[in-house]
């Protein structure tokens, strides 16, 4: 393959940088609609199937509200920097206990260590193919809650200021020992915002008298949102040609996605993963046309483009 940083030059990227707030928009108020239709269904007619109809999509937008942080830490979703922050720390970190910045901080590594060992999330894939039964016990403790359990576990640990940021989840044996003082404050500093939105959420469940609903939020967090975060991840670097190539046609991965896989494991454009490589700061809803002019460009001829994350999935296995 010819190097991929003298393929494209900047008059290529251009027309793909272009950000518009109208889409951005567009795309915060999809993924927000499909939460607010995931508590209407069992709300309105509640049975198991609007129950797990709800646990899916309220997993999916959860996970899709994490790839909108994602976009904005790129600065890559609103025109504004400080939109994209603001947006990026209430609107899609908060509803997930996630912390904006120090996601931030951890992500742009994983971007300039892309291709190295020195990725710090390298561990999460390095082991990828693994056997049948062992990603099986993996998806198994997913939607029975055990990995959500752990990983809360551990980010409150990083919260608290005991352990340092790692999206690896590498150990949850603290590494500091701040004082009690210290470790409130820090998780007040890292949560507030958590808080504040969870708590303006309650209170419209509580207006429209289905506080009930809000277990569902977490039952979801805890397997759904943990399921399909794992498929979703290990889909962009797990098994792929070359993980310690700096050629993101060889250590990332791009699928298509059928409507169904965008409301699970594939929310906002996320499926287009080794073309965010190229150019993380193209916006999510140009990610496609952007594949498309790699295609016709034949900048892709040699590479494997997935059909659906069944044959990723596959790929992922033994």
């Amino acid at each position: 393959m010819q190097d991929f940083r003298k393929v494209l030059t900047a008059s290529d990227f251009k027309p793909f940088l272009q950000k518009s707030d109208a889409r951005a928009w567009l795309t915060v108020v999809i993924n927000y609609a499909l939460i607010a239709l995931a508590f209407l269904l069992p709300a309105l007619w509640l049975n198991p199937v609007t129950v797990v109809m709800c646990l899916v999509l309220l997993g999916n937008r959860q996970l899709g509200l994490g790839i909108l942080m994602h976009d904005c830490v790129h600065n890559g979703l609103f025109r504004s920097a400080r939109l994209n922050r603001w947006v990026g720390k209430w609107l899609c970190a908060a509803p997930i206990l996630a912390q904006f910045e120090g996601y931030r901080r951890y992500h742009l590594r994983h971007h300039a260590k892309a291709g190295t060992e020195q990725d710090p999330d390298y561990p999460n894939y390095r082991l990828y193919p693994v056997a049948k039964a062992s990603f099986l016990r993996k998806c198994g403790r997913d939607l029975l809650g055990i990995t959500g359990l752990k990983n809360t576990y551990i980010l409150l640990l990083m919260y608290a200021g005991m352990l340092d940021y790692d999206m690896a989840y590498q150990s949850s044996q603290a590494a500091y020992k701040p004082r009690i003082w210290q470790i409130v404050a820090n998780l007040i500093k890292n949560l507030w915002q958590t808080l504040v939105f969870h708590g303006l959420l309650l209170a419209l469940l509580l207006a429209f008298d289905v506080l009930w609903l809000y277990g569902l939020r977490w039952l979801a967090y805890f397997s759904t949102f943990m399921l399909f975060s794992r498929i979703r991840n290990a889909a962009e670097h797990a098994a792929v040609p070359n993980l310690l190539d700096l050629d993101p046609r060889l250590h990332a991965r791009t699928a298509y996605a059928a409507w169904w896989e965008r409301l699970t494991v594939a929310p906002n454009h996320v499926n287009y993963h080794l073309e965010h490589h190229w150019q993380p700061a193209i916006p999510p809803y140009r990610l496609k046309a952007f594949h498309q002019f790699l295609q016709d460009k034949g900048i892709l001829h040699n590479t494997t483009i997935f059909k659906g994350y069944k044959q990723v999935v596959m790929t992922l296995l033994q």
